[in-house]
Formats: C-alpha cells, structure tokens, sequence
C-alpha cells in the first residue's frame, strides 16, 4: 500500500510539473523585446497579428509585407497567432518564447493543413568594412525538405538547409547578389534568384516560399 501511495504521489508531482511548465503566455511584466512579422504565405489574404493575446497588427498584411520591429513584452511559452483580417478567424498559429532585449523575426508561411508559424532571432548588429549581412530563410513546401544554396561562383552559402529552418549570417559585398538553389539529394534546380540592390552596412533576410501559381520563390526583407 505504501509503496502504490509513493507512485500515486510522485505520478501527481510529474503531472502538476508537465502542467506549469506547459502554461501559456508567461509574461515577463519587466522585460521587452522586439518582434517583426512577416506574411510568407502567399494564399492567406491579408493578416491580423496577436502577440498572447494581444494585437501587435489589426490587418492589412499581405503577402511579401513586413512589419517594422515592434517593441512587445517579452515572456515564456507565449501565443503567436496570425488571424485572417476580414473575419479574426486564426489561420495559424504558434509560440514564442523570449529574453529581454533580443530581436525576432515571426513569419506565416504555407496555407491550409500546412499554415504555420516560425520564429527566427535576429542579430542587428551591423557588419564592419562596408559589407552586407545575410541569413536564408527555408518556408517553401514545394521545395525539396533539404536544400543547399549556392552563389553565382557555385561557392556554398548553405549546404543542407531544413525546411523551416535558418541559416546563419553570411556576409556579402554590396550592389548584386545570384543565388543558386537546388535540392540536396537530387541535386536538381529549385530555382535562380538574383537582387541588385543591397546596400553596404544593412541586414536582410532571403526567405524561400511558393507563390499563388505554386512557384518556388525568393523574397527579400531588410532588418536595419
């Protein structure tokens, strides 16, 4: 009997710990943090952002648009949702969890079954000797799961990225930039993006995502 009353007591302990440390919007009532929202999806229509409960954006993002930073509280396992701006239906949603004074980047990517949000810390600081700072953003469901990117010389920007997953920081020269992507496995051609316009001393982000007709795409997002 002693012996069932120690299981039943320690089985209570383990519950009523999985319980807390599953509790939602754990918010740290001093901290912030900063937050941009990104609509990656380009089937969603236009988007409403709510940040544990609370609307960060009250529609009007559509797809390939970006929010600037905003400053939020920062906290544990809190609610991220992206809601369908005519009607505040939740199109997707996800969780956040953060420190004070860090910077993350939130995006909505795919659409029905396969909507999702995904969260990526950013690092603002700006590069030194005129260079660029990149990272590769992997959103596309059309794309192989594993892909690698290359640049216009065939040298690795990435050679295994995960679908939903980011690369880390390269740094680039400015003015043009060609990249390659192909799937790791097959080693067939995804796509060929080139940008002409990167300026020397910013950050951006280069998300892989679908368009409307289904086409692999490469779009680009600014941090600083």
């Amino acid at each position: 009997m002693k012996r069932r009353t120690a299981f039943m007591v320690i089985t209570i302990v383990t519950l009523a710990g999985t319980f807390f440390s599953c509790k939602k919007n754990t918010l740290d009532p001093s901290g912030q943090f900063n937050i941009k929202v990104v609509n990656a999806s380009a089937t969603a229509g236009a988007q409403s952002f709510t940040l544990a409960g609370n609307v960060l954006l009250n529609g009007g993002l559509n797809y390939m648009d970006a929010s600037a930073y905003i400053n939020a509280p920062s906290g544990k396992n809190m609610i991220t949702e992206f809601r369908n701006a005519s009607t505040n239906a939740v199109y997707a949603s996800g969780s956040i969890y953060t420190a004070n004074g860090v910077n993350f980047t939130v995006y909505l990517a795919g659409s029905g079954s396969n909507a999702r949000v995904k969260n990526f810390e950013d690092d603002l600081a700006t590069p030194n000797n005129g260079q660029v700072k990149i990272k590769f953003v992997h959103l596309s469901n059309r794309a192989p799961n594993i892909i690698k990117i290359k640049d216009a010389n065939g040298d690795d920007y990435a050679n295994s990225l995960v679908r939903d997953q980011a690369t880390g920081y390269k740094y680039v020269s400015p003015g043009t930039i060609g990249i390659e992507v192909a799937g790791l496995t097959s080693g067939n051609s995804v796509g060929s993006y080139r940008f002409t316009d990167l300026v020397a001393g910013k950050i951006y982000s280069f998300y892989l995502t679908d368009d409307a007709s289904g086409n692999v795409v490469m779009n680009k997002i600014i941090h600083n």
